[in-house]
């Protein structure tokens, strides 16, 4: 059995990602908390706690039994692969934001390499455009319309980018169809991971090229 890291914001996170990797992979991981990121985590503490992890492996020369799951939201970050265009300008805070995909992806092979075969530990890079509430309803339904790109209506960006009044956002969204369902907002999560993969990752590229990394991950040996 392999060791699984998984850098997230918190634990409902945590089970979520851990979840759907022993399903596409098909393998049961034992689950290393050591690193884990906490509640209120931000782009730099990710990026910290992710050079912490791989720089231990930077010098090792060959496989070991370790995979890790790198996760941050995008929370309007510019260019994302796949990600569509704002219909409005975005609030300065988001307009000043690093790409992160492309800098997740340049400092992975900057300890690791290019050539992902030859990596000492498996990495999958999770980044959910704009956060993981997308991911999980649109696994629960794919076909819906355009998702909102905020937290909450709440939100004073929300509320400049939609001009003075917003709609539900993503985490409102999450909560009224767990409300609906009967469900608890962890259970909600939970269950969004039995859902159909291939429909969802047909609406979501993010949530795509974080399966395909997931597929990549090499099987321990017998």
């Amino acid at each position: 059995m392999k060791h699984l890291y998984i850098l997230c914001e918190g634990w409902r996170d945590e089970v979520f990602y851990k979840r759907i990797c022993e399903r596409v992979t098909g393998q049961e991981y034992e689950e290393q908390r050591e690193l884990r990121l906490r509640h209120g985590s931000n782009w730099k503490s990710a990026m910290a706690n992710a050079k912490l992890l791989l720089g231990r492996y930077k010098h090792i020369r060959g496989q070991q039994d370790i995979c890790a799951i790198i996760a941050i939201d995008n929370d309007r970050a510019p260019a994302h692969p796949g990600a569509k265009p704002p219909s409005r300008t975005l609030p300065k805070s988001d307009l000043k934001k690093q790409p992160r995909h492309p800098a997740l992806v340049q400092m992975v092979e900057g300890f690791l390499g290019a050539d992902r075969t030859k990596w000492p530990i498996d990495v999958a890079l999770a980044v959910p455009v704009e956060m993981i509430e997308s991911w999980v309803l649109l696994l629960w339904n794919p076909d819906r319309p355009d998702l909102p790109l905020f937290s909450e209506a709440s939100q004073p960006s929300a509320r400049e980018y939609h001009g003075g009044h917003a709609r539900p956002q993503l985490k409102d969204l999450c909560k009224a169809e767990a409300e609906t369902k009967n469900l608890t907002l962890d259970t909600f999560f939970t269950e969004s991971t039995d859902k159909d993969l291939a429909n969802a990752t047909a609406a979501s590229a993010s949530l795509n090229m974080f399966i395909e990394e997931l597929r990549q991950w090499r099987k321990p040996p017998n």
